[in-house]
């Protein structure tokens, strides 16, 4: 599908009117219009003690290279954002690599370090995937999460409700209360889900206005707090002025609960990327009694949970837990990475061992991810968990914002460029 038509079948000829017409109020003829617009974005997250992480297309950073430069003497992450924006998953599995290998030259040409890969559109496949392994990324921010706000968007008129349907057919995105906010660990990369629905649904498709934005964000941190999941709020920088009240409303609510780790998408990658590789000592002490010992510095919060309950009490390093096996899942030594990472994502802890006998649920490598989820969560039996985040906090918070443009002829250029 060309551009002009991929646009107007994902917003309706009514809201690509209305985002054409804002064009010109977001962007200018030079990149100064968006620096100011991308430090005041910056100052406001700042004011909380994180940094953005902002996804940038590389073709946009070739032309604005001093743009990138003046971020990251602030400290802001920049993440790649591909070569140019069109829809990845429209394209071989090999033009995708040559796309995003010569995105990761334009970084390297203007010395901006990068972690992170982010696909235009959100629109991926297997191809960019396995592109984005092979070429050492260490996390991507793909997949979209439906936080479902209800009270937030009660009364919406038919116009919202069609904005709102039409986002969440394009982004087709996994749903709360079914699914889990959280980051994935596949082969060696960490998967960061972004948060839906964001500034573009909200504002360009829907129409609402910026407290209504910002109340539906909040309502989305609180549901993240209920369940100890990660929000990431999507904002794209050409938007701040509008929605500066909105983000600093959900953040206002994050800082004063004080549960909230408010950080960069780099920094949540390195963290589950360190808790996966959490190793704790359980010892048999006497008959159904364990010793738990983590390792210093671990960071991680342990505790013991019934999975069919979800009732979890806290483990003081060295103290004694009550068991009638080992309260670990033990895992076979063949079993693939694919599997264990599955465990760990979920917060078990494993042992490796060729002995079943002392657990209360053990992965063979033929075991199926989905099966053997299902049956840890059916398990009436003590297990040891480690909290997702470091302590003391139960939430983690970040915001991220696409740079597509900026420039009105960066814009334009979106059109024709592929």
């Amino acid at each position: 599908m060309d551009r002009l038509g991929f646009v107007l079948s994902s917003r309706g000829i009514r809201n690509s009117l209305a985002r054409a017409l804002q064009v010109g109020a977001r962007f200018g003829i030079t990149a100064a219009r968006m620096e100011k617009q991308l430090g005041t974005y910056a100052d406001v997250v700042e004011a909380y003690g994180a940094s953005p992480s902002l996804p940038i297309t590389a073709a946009v950073l070739d032309r604005n290279p001093h743009v990138a430069h003046g971020l990251i003497s602030r400290g802001v992450e920049l993440c790649v954002h591909s070569l140019v924006h069109n829809d990845l998953s429209d394209l071989s599995p090999d033009t995708q690599r040559e796309q995003i290998e010569q995105a990761i030259a334009i970084f390297r040409k203007h010395d901006v370090p990068f972690q992170g890969f982010r696909s235009p559109y959100l629109r991926y496949d297997d191809g960019t995937l396995s592109a984005v392994r092979a070429l050492g990324f260490e996390y991507d921010s793909n997949m979209p999460f439906y936080w479902e706000p209800g009270k937030a968007l009660e009364g919406l008129d038919a116009s919202q409700t069609d904005g709102l349907r039409r986002g969440l057919r394009f982004y087709n995105p996994v749903r709360f209360p079914d699914e889990r906010s959280l980051p994935r660990y596949i082969d060696h990369l960490v998967e960061i889900p972004v948060s839906l629905p964001d500034d573009e649904i909200l504002l360009d498709r829907m129409g609402l206005p910026p407290e209504k934005i910002g109340e539906t964000w909040e309502e989305m941190a609180g549901l993240a707090l209920e369940r100890g999941e990660l929000l990431t709020i999507q904002l794209h920088p050409e938007r701040i002025e509008l929605l500066r009240e909105s983000l600093s409303r959900v953040l206002d609510f994050a800082k004063a609960d004080g549960g909230f780790w408010i950080t960069t998408m780099a920094e949540i990658a390195a963290w589950w990327k360190e808790r996966t590789r959490l190793e704790v000592d359980v010892t048999e002490v006497g008959a159904g009694k364990y010793r738990v010992l983590a390792p210093s510095g671990a960071g991680s919060q342990l505790e013991i949970v019934i999975p069919t309950t979800g009732v979890r009490i806290s483990v003081a390093e060295g103290s004694e837990v009550a068991s009638p096996r080992r309260p670990m899942i033990g895992v076979h030594p063949a079993a693939g990475d694919s599997l264990k990472h599955t465990i760990r994502d979920m917060g078990y802890l494993i042992a490796n061992s060729e002995d079943s006998t002392p657990y209360p649920y053990y992965v063979t490598p033929d075991d199926e991810a989905g099966e053997m989820e299902e049956r840890i969560l059916a398990l009436d039996h003590p297990l040891l968990i480690d909290t997702y985040w470091p302590g003391p906090f139960k939430a983690a918070l970040t915001v991220t914002g696409d740079i597509d443009c900026l420039t009105l002829g960066d814009f334009l250029r979106r059109f024709r460029e592929g």
